[in-house]
């Protein structure tokens, strides 16, 4: 049946109009200052012991790279550091105040000035879910591709043995095969909705290949290559049809050949940014290897897209930085008292501990030193400095005290000012006025660059050409735009500050349901601003059917790094391309 459809792989390749080789995308690769970061979330119905077992997963992971030389406190899940030649490894814990946090960082160099950070924490924060997070970042002078040193089949052992989450969905660590047609609706639904953040691989399977078990040992290795960066579809060949009736031929994949899907495809998408691989190329290991490393490029670059998740909060660094910060206690202080004294190892689990916690373990320190010390050693020095110790412990203890009633004013001034600000709004209100209300949005073109400088100051900004644009700009809708502007600047600029949402792309429904936030996909194009060159490479739509310019609108911007801001190319007109 397939032969009556598609006569040989000579037809597929001449529906693609392709060269063999597919063409790899512009975009640059996962180096340098960019830091590739996948998370993943521990199921609700986990069991209890699941960070534990997260956690020694990892551990196995390491052993295998410092071949069974960690220390013993690495075993008890503690904070340690061990450094070798070439490779060097810390880890951090964190623990009271409804969190239990741990994260290791390991640096590797293969060569001159060649260094590679990757970094895994287990982050469990009282009323979340315990977060997984990988991140890769690659230091070296001259950058490389970090994404060929992300640990995917670490992460593929924990999802193995522990239920996770990615996107709020159960994590996908093996391929899917479509072999219903429930399924396969289901399927074609997700490849096309504009908010999808999470970038298919399609396989589909040879009509006439009679090893199965093969074809499924190289589906399975792709699916783990890919783990946390995308989801692996196996396309049986009467579901071929399915897809080439809904997207076209030219989009889509037949005959045993790979296809990968970007974010934001459609039926109208450019076939050059959602890569086709032949399956001639696809029958020996050198060209099934360089395709898994491309799908693994593909995937990094839209999940450098899509933001850093919760990188700021959790991420190795920031765990580093509050186990620094934590108070270390009077103990800490007997115990190197005692070390210099008798020799005795430092005890330490980089932990912290309040202050009345710390008094009675300074009260135990200070029992069993005078227990180990005979009677003719207890010198007055030693008594003068454990009496310092003691002072000090009651200084801290105080420090507390003052820090909580300070805190504790504090929260009850924040009360007495939030009632009053209540009642402030209250009596607007009884006014006739809105409390809530800004500097009221535009209603002519010709107002609306000077509302964009004065309200959304330091937010949203508009390049020389988009306020050229809006002198000539035909859409009826005003406010409209001055409300996705206003959007921008706050709902969407304070998700990008916390580290990305997903929940910020596709429908945007307290604007409009026929509003969304997509990626431009072809319709990218570069842009000067600041001096520097740029990609509008996302947009706000409204009016997918017409290009009626009094009643579509389009707003292309990118997101400026350097000034945290929102910088708009182009509005309100639908730009014009090879297919427009």
């Amino acid at each position: 049946m397939s032969t009556q459809r598609y006569r040989s792989f000579e037809e597929l390749g001449q529906v693609q109009r392709r060269p063999a080789t597919p063409r790899v995308s512009k975009q640059p690769p996962v180096s340098g200052r960019e830091r590739l970061w996948v998370q993943a979330h521990v199921a609700p119905h986990a069991e209890r012991s699941a960070d534990h077992e997260c956690r020694s997963i990892v551990l196995d992971w390491l052993q295998e790279t410092f071949e069974d030389r960690l220390p013993r406190t690495a075993l008890r899940h503690r904070s340690f550091s061990i450094r070798e030649e070439d490779a060097s490894c810390r880890a951090v814990r964190v623990r009271g105040a409804g969190k239990d946090q741990w994260a290791v960082q390991v640096e590797r160099s293969s060569g001159p000035g060649r260094q590679v950070v990757t970094s895994v924490t287990v982050a469990s924060v009282l009323g979340r879910s315990t977060v997984i997070g990988i991140e890769v970042h690659d230091r070296s002078v001259v950058s490389g591709e970090a994404v060929a040193e992300y640990p995917s089949e670490l992460l593929a052992e924990i999802a193995d043995r522990v239920p996770l989450l990615q996107n709020g969905r159960r994590f996908a660590r093996d391929p899917i095969v479509l072999d219903t047609e429930e399924a396969m609706n289901s399927f074609l639904q997700m490849l096309v909705d504009p908010g999808r953040d999470m970038p298919f691989a399609v396989v589909s399977v040879p009509p006439d290949e009679p090893d199965v078990d093969m074809l499924e040992e190289k589906w399975k290795a792709l699916a783990r290559a890919l783990a946390g960066l995308a989801v692996v579809w196996v396309l049986p060949p009467a579901m071929t049809f399915r897809l080439s009736d809904t997207v076209s031929k030219p989009l889509s994949v037949f005959l045993g050949a790979w296809r990968f899907y970007r974010p934001g495809f459609n039926d109208r998408a450019d076939r050059a940014r959602h890569p086709l691989v032949l399956w001639n190329r696809l029958t020996d290991e050198r060209g099934l290897g360089m395709t898994t490393r491309q799908f693994q490029r593909l995937a990094a670059e839209e999940r450098l897209r899509f933001g850093r998740g919760d990188r700021d909060t959790l991420g190795y660094d920031a765990i580093a930085r509050t186990a620094a910060g934590t108070a270390r206690g009077p103990a800490r202080l007997v115990s190197f008292l005692r070390n210099r004294i008798w020799g005795a190892p430092t005890v330490s689990d980089g932990q912290g501990s309040r202050a009345d916690e710390a008094r009675r373990e300074s009260e135990r320190s200070d029992g069993a030193v005078a227990a180990r010390a005979p009677a003719g050693e207890e010198t007055p020095l030693l008594r003068r400095k454990l009496k310092r110790a003691r002072d000090k412990a009651r200084t801290r203890g105080n420090r507390y005290e003052q820090a909580k009633q300070r805190a504790d004013a504090a929260e009850r001034e924040r009360d007495v000012l939030r009632k009053r600000a209540e009642q402030l709004a209250g009596l607007v209100r009884s006014l006739g006025g809105d409390p809530e209300a800004e500097i009221p949005f535009p209603t002519r073109w010709d107002e609306v660059a000077a509302w964009c400088d004065q309200s959304l100051e330091g937010r949203v900004s508009l390049t020389g050409s988009a306020r050229r644009e809006l002198g000539g700009a035909e859409l009826l809708d005003v406010g409209l735009a001055a409300r996705c502007l206003s959007w921008l600047g706050h709902e969407y600029r304070d998700g990008r500050m916390r580290g990305g949402d997903p929940e910020l792309h596709g429908r945007i429904s307290e604007i409009d349901d026929g509003v969304f936030n997509l990626p431009c996909g072809g319709d990218s194009f570069e842009c000067t601003w600041d001096g520097r060159r740029h990609t509008a490479d996302w947009h706000i739509k409204r009016g997918a059917n017409t290009r009626d310019p009094r009643r579509c609108l389009r707003i292309y911007y990118f997101w400026d790094d350097d000034t945290r801001r929102v910088v708009i190319a182009s509005m309100p007109a639908h730009r014009k391309n090879a297919l427009s």
